[in-house]
């Protein structure tokens, strides 16, 4: 593979990263009186990664069910784009077996 996949793979990481720690801080301070969440969205870097964005609610309030979901998210995201490290570093020690 290319040092472009291993490089998108770790924004992907770090995008996944930062929205688990997204709902761990909404869960954190679910009773916190006038509690705004903040959510993680992806915006395109300009390499073709993703940067992360944080975005926080205009109105207070808790939403669990959103923060489990964006947990799960996350959990798929950072499990897919690990996939994508473990695979380039299977390929390079192969291909360099091969040269010798």
């Amino acid at each position: 593979m290319s040092f472009r996949a291993v490089d998108r793979a770790r924004s992907g990481l770090e995008l996944a990263n930062a929205r688990l720690n997204a709902t761990a801080h909404n869960t954190a301070n679910v009773l916190t009186e006038d509690y705004r969440r903040i959510r993680v969205t992806g915006a395109e870097g300009p390499d073709g990664g993703v940067t992360p964005r944080t975005v926080r609610e205009t109105r207070p309030g808790a939403d669990l069910v959103a923060d489990a979901v964006d947990r799960t998210t996350a959990s798929v995201l950072y499990a897919a784009n690990l996939a994508v490290m473990v695979v380039d570093d299977r390929l390079t020690g192969e291909t360099l077996d091969l040269i010798g």
